[in-house]
């Protein structure tokens, strides 16, 4: 079976949103919330620059955490789906695949009325089995073009540095609110958001 790495070899499977050509755009996402602490000051941060994210939930996280769900949706942010457990779905069953994108889909579904109509893998691994999936389920497996790495550093200004000298228009990026190590990219995400915001690019969520 194939493997593929959302940060290698996309080039040569296509099918998943790796990122979206819109001139001007910046498409922000959070990945492994919701977290009831990190999340809620992403979302400050986000409503004091009147932007908008998409955050790619995990089906145990939400069950602990459905207020901060709420919140998201109250703020009119838009939520994915990142599987229940957070652990890699690669080499796995094809229905413990489905369970853990199904168990997850109705978590969110028994809080927001809706399922979600996005998908992201697990630490962006996936194999070709999920382009069918997808298909079955009516949902877009969303990825990313630009990974911040937020989740292993711990000089915010490396961080920043790193984000501001390889983002540019189209980018799909991701943040982690859900990890950790969320209190430095929190640190720098209003600098991230006031330097796009200086190049009047237009900040928001993936598009539903």
């Amino acid at each position: 079976m194939k493997i593929i790495n959302a940060s290698v070899l996309k080039y040569i499977c296509p099918w998943p949103l790796w990122n979206i050509h819109k001139d001007n755009h910046i498409f922000i996402t959070f990945d492994d919330g919701p977290h009831h602490q990190y999340t809620i000051s992403a979302l400050k941060i986000l409503k004091d620059y009147n932007t908008k994210a998409t955050f790619f939930l995990t089906g145990e996280k939400i069950i602990e955490f459905p207020g901060v769900v709420e919140k998201i949706i109250k703020d009119r942010h838009t939520v994915g789906n990142h599987g229940f457990t957070h652990k890699s779905l690669i080499f796995k069953n094809k229905n413990h695949i489905h369970e853990e994108i199904d168990k997850t889909s109705q978590a969110i579904h028994n809080i927001i009325g809706e399922d979600p109509k996005l998908f992201r893998p697990p630490y962006g691994w996936f194999d070709f089995r999920f382009k069918k999936i997808m298909k079955q389920k009516k949902m877009i497996m969303v990825l990313w073009s630009l990974l911040s790495y937020d989740f292993r550093e711990t000089n915010s200004q490396v961080l920043y540095q790193r984000i501001i000298q390889h983002i540019s228009p189209g980018d799909i990026i991701v943040f982690h609110d859900g990890h950790e190590n969320a209190p430095v990219m929190l640190q720098i995400l209003p600098d991230v958001l006031t330097w796009i915001t200086e190049k009047k690019w237009i900040m928001t969520g993936i598009p539903v």
